[in-house]
């Protein structure tokens, strides 16, 4: 039943990428060191109004493909741009983001992204989208620069407003985001309009004067990127900044179709591990050799303390160890949380009873077949994924801890139940996960952990998956470990903004 839901969930989820670009055309540029991509409607003539969309901190062109395939569909010209620290780009970003150095830097990339899509054939007029780093810099930019038609901020967080730019501002924000996104979109709208409220605009936008604050329900951080109504209100904004009234609101708006097409190429990728594992490693020959398991209670208790040491450690981890954001402390914390688990779980069992070269060539097979299988989808449908710059070496670390992580765990689950192995790794992760938030809570960590948390959960319980069928198959835990640290480190080492 897995396979047949993994080959429904591929063909679903190659179409949808393979149709993604229907009706729009793409070019990318490397413009003065800044990777810029031009998504235009297909066939296109006359005079169109340009876009430039900006990402957030740990983000990439890719999240915010959607919003240029809901403009181009409508009559825009949309350039995309990764800006330092994201992406393609291989540039530092100063600070993460945060302070004058990391703003001049921001404010530059934009320029540049701006002066390209302002001499693109047939733009007349420049709008600029930003997302939550990039929100707050587009507002920073079009301040600055009063011949910006209009601007979209979603999620931009409190910052300084201004009572007479940006010209034409709306502002969005997720209701399930924290308090203080929400409060900045109803700030801006109040900077000009004191008594001004969610839902409703004010100003004129022929005149330049508008504001909208808008809340987008049910949606956190990431999500209100691919709520419909976010791409309604902005795709309407602009419209109305540049005269285009008349058009139909729902308009090309399929916000979700890579994103989601790409989400049902994961899926496919952990439902059909157990097949293809079973494949390559085969059944091992001869008995089930006994083995010594760790009691329930260390096998519980010690994740626990590996991770209360491991957020001890994590605050004395230089963030800067590793030239990828948070790369170092995430690989630090993981390590000990699995060192502490190895040392107290090591047991030596009978073998598996394949031959090693075997175990060997399938391992490397599996580890090859994890990074395409996350790596090809998110390229085409969320976040950069191919290794730049110095992400290229900063991926071996961080590997080597994940590894180590996972061993440890899989040292805890060794002679259980499938079902007691299989609650026993999840406990493990989960409180790994927990002490992450911790750490960031505490300020031992960057806060950047807790807006990345959604993917490690998700990368936390794939690996769960491919363990469950590893364990299994009785591979040995170095198997186990080298595809999960591959899968884990992989998206850390490329999402993380260099830093």
């Amino acid at each position: 039943m897995c396979v047949v839901v993994a080959v429904v969930a591929a063909v679903v989820g190659g179409a949808g990428l393979g149709t993604a670009d229907r009706g729009i055309e793409r070019r990318s540029a490397v413009v003065s060191g800044v990777p810029v991509e031009v998504v235009r409607p297909d066939g296109a003539a006359g005079r169109l109004p340009g876009v430039v969309v900006a990402h957030g901190l740990s983000a990439s062109m890719q999240l915010m493909r959607g919003f240029a395939d809901t403009l181009a569909r409508r009559g825009y010209v949309v350039e995309l741009v990764d800006l330092a620290g994201g992406g393609a780009s291989r540039e530092r970003l100063p600070d993460l983001g945060d302070g004058p150095a990391a703003d001049a830097r921001l404010d530059r990339d934009l320029d540049v992204a701006v002066r390209h899509l302002r001499a693109v054939p047939g733009v007349d007029g420049i709008g600029l989208l930003g997302h939550s780093m990039g929100a707050a810099a587009v507002v920073r930019y079009a301040s600055a620069h009063p011949e910006v038609a209009a601007t979209v901020a979603i999620s931009q967080g409190t910052m300084p407003f201004s009572a007479s730019g940006p010209r034409d501002l709306l502002l969005v924000a997720g209701g399930l985001e924290f308090a203080g996104y929400r409060e900045g979109a109803v700030q801006g709208v109040r900077a000009a309009y004191p008594q001004g409220r969610t839902g409703v605009t004010y100003g004129d936008a022929a005149a330049g004067t508008a504001r909208r604050a808008v809340i987008v329900g049910g949606a956190e951080h990431v999500g209100v990127l691919f709520q419909p109504r976010t791409h309604r209100e902005v795709a309407a904004w602009f419209d109305r900044a540049f005269g285009r009234g008349g058009r139909v609101s729902g308009v090309g708006v399929r916000p979700f179709q890579r994103a989601g097409s790409a989400m049902l190429l994961h899926l496919a990728a952990v439902l059909r591990f157990a097949a293809v594992a079973s494949v390559l490693l085969g059944r091992p020959g001869g008995e089930r050799g006994a083995r010594a398991k760790v009691p329930l209670v260390l096998a519980l208790g010690v994740p626990v303390a590996g991770v209360l040491a491991a957020v001890a450690v994590v605050g004395v981890i230089p963030r800067g160890v590793l030239p990828v954001g948070i790369a170092g402390p995430l690989g630090g914390f993981f390590g000990v949380v699995g060192l502490l688990c190895g040392a107290v779980s090591w047991r030596r069992g009978q073998g598996s009873g394949r031959s090693w070269k075997r175990a060997l060539a399938s391992a490397v097979v599996l580890v090859v077949l994890t990074v395409v299988s996350f790596a090809v989808p998110a390229q085409l449908g969320w976040a950069h994924a191919v290794p730049v710059g110095p992400r290229v070496w900063a991926l071996l670390p961080v590997a080597v801890c994940a590894m180590v992580f996972f061993a440890g765990i899989e040292l805890l689950c060794g002679g259980y139940s499938a079902r007691a192995a299989a609650l026993i790794h999840a406990w493990a992760a989960a409180g790994a996960l927990a002490g992450l938030g911790l750490a960031a809570v505490l300020g031992l960590v960057s806060w950047l952990v807790l807006l990345v948390a959604p993917l490690i959960a998700g990368l936390l319980v794939w690996q769960g998956v491919q363990a469950a069928a590893l364990r299994a198959l009785r591979a040995p835990v170095w198997v186990t470990a080298l595809v999960g640290g591959v899968l884990l480190a992989w998206p850390i080492a490329v999402t993380m903004p260099i830093g």
